[in-house]
């Protein structure tokens, strides 16, 4: 896995210097097109290679239940999971595994085997495009369609990592195994419900092209990568990060997940004078996602301050909180993806609910959203779990291009 992901760097290094991303869009265009659109094609190429040599690990009946069509849609439909009924999904759950769900306000209802579950009224939500589900719920409550890493033999686990790596930028990579080892974290302490890396599904949607449009899909509970590639474009939205626990120990080692996501934010808001910052506090407390899985397509007024009352500082600080979600996908494919929500910063909205103040070395209990012309991005602490600083939420968006529309669909 290693040293194809080395032979890769090894490759982009003299067309790419090592600037980070947020340069990189100002030197594809200072530098013209022909550079960035060497890395870009050169990118999109190892991605397939890269799922192609996955692929060639499976057998017949695991490329069955791991590969479906790509069908482009206008947009994503609310997909509802009943809180009882059967296990199991395209890409075999475990047979052992209790249906028993996160408690998210609702009362307590029968897990699929007679053991009481926790659930809302109305059961659990995932969002559907095409045959691709996801969502925020556990697994055993929404099932994705693929193949769980459990059911892998290692050579097709560390197969489906690679493919991971060259798709992911180096600091997006790390994202994913911090929420994963969160997620492991969860399952070693006792959790009745479906999490821990075993669970993580990988799913292939259409066949990968570097000219055709196909996605990837790669999640479990705290974790949805939608990334669907169309020639020289590759669209990371929507994507959900979050963790529970967001801080843990593993090998004598203390990992908080999302902590830049939480700590680059504070920063933003420290910077701002008091002026500012009453126009970004809402008067009001945000405790959820309002863009979350199941609400595509869903409008919603934008609140706090315009960065166009920021200056040259606080709007870099903002480009850095926003770098985050779209730098989770490699170099290539978040430069012109950041040049883009440059060009509507002005038009881009800071809004904050909660505490100005979080405990050094953890995250905040505070919700966030960042919202401009084709982006939002929503940070929400949660309170299922007692302690919201350890539980987290979090949404990427661009409105006008979730699933890649843009590239896929006639517009």
């Amino acid at each position: 896995m290693k040293n194809r992901a080395s032979k890769v760097n090894r490759i982009l290094l003299p067309i790419l210097p090592a600037v980070g991303f947020v340069a990189l869009a100002g030197y594809f265009a200072l530098n013209g097109n022909k550079a960035a659109q060497a890395a870009i094609n050169f990118r999109t190429q190892a991605v397939v290679t890269a799922t192609n040599a996955f692929l060639d690990t499976l057998t017949a009946d695991q490329r069955q239940k791991v590969q479906f069509p790509f069908s482009p849609q206008k947009t994503a439909t609310a997909a509802k999971f009943s809180r009882t009924g059967p296990v199991g999904h395209p890409g075999g759950a475990p047979p052992a595994q209790s249906r028993q769900g996160l408690n998210h306000g609702g009362p307590p209802s029968q897990g699929s085997r007679g053991a009481p579950g926790m659930g809302p009224p109305g059961g659990f939500v995932g969002e559907k495009y095409g045959d691709a589900v996801w969502s925020n719920y556990p697994v055993s409550d929404v099932p994705r369609p693929g193949l769980q890493l459990g059911s892998l033999s290692p050579a097709q686990r560390d197969a489906a990592m690679d493919l991971l790596h060259v798709l992911l930028s180096p600091s997006g990579y790390q994202k994913v195994l911090e929420i994963m080892g969160s997620d492991q974290a969860l399952a070693d302490g006792g959790t009745p419900f479906a999490s821990g890396s075993a669970v993580y599904t990988i799913g292939i949607f259409g066949s990968p092209s570097a000219t055709s449009p196909w996605m990837l899909q790669f999640g479990g509970h705290h974790l949805g990568l939608n990334i669907v590639i169309a020639g020289e474009h590759g669209v990371g939205t929507p994507t959900l990060t979050g963790a529970q626990p967001a801080g843990y120990t593993v090998g004598g080692k203390t990992v908080r997940v999302l902590a830049a996501e939480n700590d680059k934010a504070f920063a933003l808001l420290d910077a701002l004078d008091d002026s500012q910052r009453k126009q970004t506090t809402l008067n009001y407390r945000v405790g959820d996602l309002v863009l979350g899985p199941g609400q595509t397509g869903k409008v919603i007024q934008p609140e706090g301050l315009k960065a166009s009352a920021m200056n040259d500082k606080q709007r870099a600080l903002l480009l850095d909180v926003i770098s985050q979600w779209a730098g989770i996908v490699n170099d290539a494919y978040a430069a012109p993806r950041l040049a883009e929500i440059k060009a509507g910063l002005e038009d881009t909205y800071f809004a904050w609910s909660g505490p100005a103040t979080h405990e050094p070395g953890k995250n905040g209990s505070s919700y966030y959203r960042i919202q401009g012309p084709k982006l939002v991005i929503e940070f929400s602490p949660q309170g299922v779990g007692g302690d919201p600083t350890m539980h987290v939420h979090t949404m990427y968006r661009d409105p006008t291009n979730d699933y890649g529309v843009r590239f896929t669909l006639p517009q």
